[in-house]
């Protein structure tokens, strides 16, 4: 049995007889996500080729109309720089389309830019397909967004009424992505794919002020699924460097059983990093947010800088979030086994529930 530990202090080994279990290499991603009708559940390092949804069996919806009631996609994209952080969504959640635009100043804390519009179907289109051949848009009042990917370069690009996005990520120069199918209930599942420590150029603006993206590392996030009706979670994303290391993580609570979406990366692919637990009042916009793994392998405290927030309550469908940016201290554990210590690493968190 393993000896009981207390919580361990950021920045300072834990006391204990036994070091964390460095984290879990991920098997190589099958080709296709559904196989005989069913889905392919597991988490994984790579991408999918075939991500599409073809040929599911009874068990899941189908045909237009009941697809359309419960299936999601969409794309997410955050790149830091030393000035801004930008987040950038496209949704399609069938029966309307959504989607934001943010920059932070992360000089001041303020959002320079903060758009988050409702629109009618159709208005957004997001493919099932993560890797090349990616193709999500946006259409609205004042508003033309996309998000494609071809020969490894994907190009983030946006016209929203007041701020301009004109970003190039380089997937080629990034590790392998993380890529997970869980089943949430019957009838019920979700995929998705986490690309992370992407380099960037290009330029981000907001109103007259312009900000130059040089090399800084970017991150993507690709779902795709039937989530449950009520859903609720949590969520830290990060990458950038730490001791001379690339390093990523991506942490979730609470949207699929057993958090097969956490992973960390260090200079390589995804490594699963477990079950982690999400400590901190989050009500309060300065408070720190304390995100830890099991067995104290991961260990990271999340300080905002600023934030973007929504409530929509459309009875019937619901959206309630909040989006902290800010940076990460703390260590995590490398597949090695060595710990890395982490100070100042740009990213975000998240807290998030939904009746859709």
């Amino acid at each position: 049995m393993r000896p009981s530990r207390g919580r361990p202090q950021i920045g300072a080994v834990a006391e204990s007889a036994e070091a964390p279990a460095a984290p879990l290499p991920l098997p190589r991603a099958p080709e296709r996500i559904v196989e005989l009708g069913s889905p392919v559940f597991g988490a994984w390092a790579g991408s999918v080729p075939d991500a599409r949804f073809d040929g599911l069996n009874e068990e899941y919806p189908r045909g237009t109309v009941a697809r359309r009631l419960v299936e999601k996609r969409w794309v997410y994209v955050l790149v830091p720089t030393r000035e801004v952080m930008l987040a950038m969504a496209l949704v399609d959640a069938g029966y309307l389309s959504s989607g934001f635009c943010a920059v932070l100043d992360r000089g001041s804390g303020k959002l320079l830019f903060d758009s988050s519009p409702v629109l009618p179907p159709l208005c957004a289109r997001v493919s099932d397909v993560p890797g090349d051949g990616l193709s999500a848009r946006l259409a609205g009042p004042r508003i033309k967004a996309r998000i494609e990917r071809s020969g490894g370069r994907i190009l983030v690009e946006a016209r929203w009424m007041s701020a301009a996005v004109d970003v190039v990520l380089d997937a080629r120069k990034a590790p392998p992505p993380l890529s997970v199918c869980s089943r949430i209930d019957t009838g019920r599942f979700n995929f998705t794919q986490k690309l992370t420590a992407v380099p960037a150029e290009g330029e981000i603006r907001a109103g007259n002020a312009r900000f130059a993206v040089q090399g800084d590392l970017a991150g993507m996030d690709f779902t795709h699924g039937f989530p449950a009706r009520e859903t609720r979670w949590r969520w830290a994303f990060g990458s950038g460097k730490a001791m001379g290391r690339t390093v990523a993580f991506n942490l979730s609570e609470g949207f699929l059983p057993g958090s097969p979406e956490s992973a960390v990366w260090v200079d390589g692919p995804p490594c699963g990093a477990g079950p982690v637990h999400f400590e901190g009042d989050f009500s309060d916009r300065d408070a720190p947010w304390h995100i830890r793994s099991a067995d104290g392998g991961l260990d990271l405290v999340f300080t905002p800088e600023g934030r973007r927030a929504q409530n929509i309550d459309l009875k019937l469908v619901a959206s309630r979030y909040v989006q902290p940016f800010g940076t990460f201290r703390g260590h995590l554990t490398a597949a090695s086994g060595e710990r890395i210590e982490v100070e100042g690493l740009p990213g975000v968190t998240e807290e998030h529930s939904a009746r859709w």
